[in-house]
């Protein structure tokens, strides 16, 4: 746990304490937050934007807190800072926001924290960073007459003009650079792991999904064919940093509505682990990945899969998850679509048989998502998901359309059962009727869970942690073999 830092010095020989905005008292930048914010909502002032830009950093900023202001209470606070603020408070001491983001920005953080005793920024003429912002702190309170809190190098002169230089998750060159040329450095927090957070945002666990791809070259029956089972690989890895960049785009775009999730907070841009423009430069190099593995190793035909894949997940983070039962359909044929792939990349026919089962399974898992949302907030009947256009009162409609989207799938796989097809590639079928009441069970079991509030991470992935759903997948692995070879 953080405390706030204390020494001999008194209070009055302190001076006020001035604390920065974006990277320091939050772990994001609020003008990347609020051009994510138009682009989002208002994706058409595009132009009217860049010519903003044209006229200088200050006119861009004052057009974008007047276009797309940032809603304070959405933004990821650092609590070191926080308690540095409130220690000097109780000192006695005045605290001032400092920040080079615009003065309505500043004021809404401020008047949201109510902690700090005024609050100065850019005022739409002047950009109030680095050394403005000295010359502006020095012409109020003198040279060594106050304490800052900053965060990157840009702050380097400030602190030279302060009697303290207090840093927050500074990079290893600014730090070195402070204790280089400044009396006195303290760190509050020390700057997180970029590989690890990079990593946890490309979200490795959620390619167990893309399994999918793997399941039109076992149904056709040609496992056994090894350059096949390369081309398989390659697919999997590619669709698989394909999915991950698509990942991190959702992730910007949702940032104000992961905050407020119990556990999207966590993740590393939502959190701010990770700056936005890291985010953006993360998202790009894993698609450009993605379409490099598929040109180099698999189907041509394969490339515009992916392409397709960007173009339907896009059009869901934008417009579609907004949209209440159409949002469910495209999550199911999302899933759907891996096992397209599969069979686009191994040059594989699909069976309409597959195709329907899938879908009728990924719908009731999507519903299944959307019902455990639900259940966390169905306290409050006036409240709705954030970012989904559902309500608690959706519940009963969703708790009889989701069971009912699986066993649909039991009976589209049954029917597959009593098919003539099924006597070419197996010699024992009637083993694949166990395979039915596995999966009603584990479909039922499913929402049973979610009901009872069990259900915090997407269904799929809940099946991979799950020891119980990785029993019912290794007996319905056992049947299908044993029909084969039996």
């Amino acid at each position: 746990m953080n405390t706030p830092h204390t020494d001999s010095t008194s209070a009055s020989t302190k001076g006020p304490l001035c604390v920065d905005l974006d990277g320091t008292l939050v772990a994001t930048d609020t003008m990347g937050e609020s051009v994510l914010g138009l682009l989002k909502t208002a994706p058409w002032k595009l132009f009217a934007l860049l010519a903003a830009l044209m006229q200088g950093r200050p006119k861009f900023k004052r057009y974008l807190a007047q276009n797309a202001p940032v809603d304070p209470a959405a933004l990821p606070y650092r609590d070191e800072v926080l308690d540095e603020m409130r220690q000097a408070r109780e000192d006695g001491r005045r605290v001032l926001l400092v920040t080079a983001s615009d003065q309505a920005t500043a004021d809404a953080v401020a008047e949201h924290l109510e902690l700090f005793d005024e609050a100065i920024g850019s005022d739409g003429e002047n950009n109030l960073k680095a050394g403005r912002k000295a010359e502006l702190l020095v012409s109020r309170f003198g040279a060594g007459g106050f304490q800052y809190i900053g965060d990157s190098s840009a702050d380097l002169p400030i602190w030279r003009a302060a009697n303290e230089a207090i840093m927050v998750c500074p990079s290893s060159s600014t730090h070195r650079s402070a204790e280089q040329s400044l009396p006195k450095v303290t760190v509050l927090s020390e700057r997180p792991n970029k590989w690890k957070a990079t990593v946890k945002e490309l979200r490795p666990h959620q390619w167990a999904k893309n399994v999918l791809l793997f399941v039109p070259l076992y149904f056709s029956h040609q496992y056994t064919d090894l350059s096949l089972v390369f081309t398989a690989l390659m697919a999997f890895l590619s669709f698989s940093f394909c999915a991950s960049s698509i990942y991190v785009l959702n992730d910007l775009i949702d940032l104000p509505s992961d905050r407020q999730h119990r556990s999207k907070r966590k993740r590393p841009l939502a959190a701010g682990t990770l700056s936005i423009p890291e985010g953006i430069a993360l998202s790009m190099a894993s698609l450009a990945l993605a379409l490099t593995l598929a040109v180099a190793f698999v189907h041509p035909k394969f490339v515009a899969v992916l392409l397709g894949y960007v173009v339907l997940t896009t059009a869901y983070t934008f417009v579609l998850k907004q949209q209440m039962i159409l949002d469910v359909l495209t999550l199911a044929s999302l899933f759907t679509y891996r096992v397209i792939a599969g069979g686009v990349a191994v040059g594989v026919a699909l069976s309409p048989w597959l195709l329907a089962f899938s879908i009728f399974f990924f719908t009731s898992l999507a519903f299944v998502k959307r019902y455990a949302e639900l259940i966390q907030i169905k306290g409050d009947p006036g409240q709705s998901l954030k970012g989904r256009n559902y309500v608690p009162a959706d519940i009963p409609i969703i708790a009889s359309a989701g069971p009912a989207a699986g066993l649909l799938a039991v009976l589209v796989f049954a029917l597959y059962i009593n098919s003539p097809v099924m006597l070419m590639y197996y010699s024992l079928p009637q083993a694949l009727w166990a395979i039915c009441l596995i999966l009603v069970y584990w479909i039922i079991r499913i929402w049973f869970l979610a009901a009872r509030d069990q259900m915090h991470d997407d269904p799929v992935l809940f099946a991979v942690k799950d020891k119980v759903s990785l029993a019912a997948g290794a007996l319905v692995v056992v049947c299908l073999l044993v029909a084969r070879y039996g």
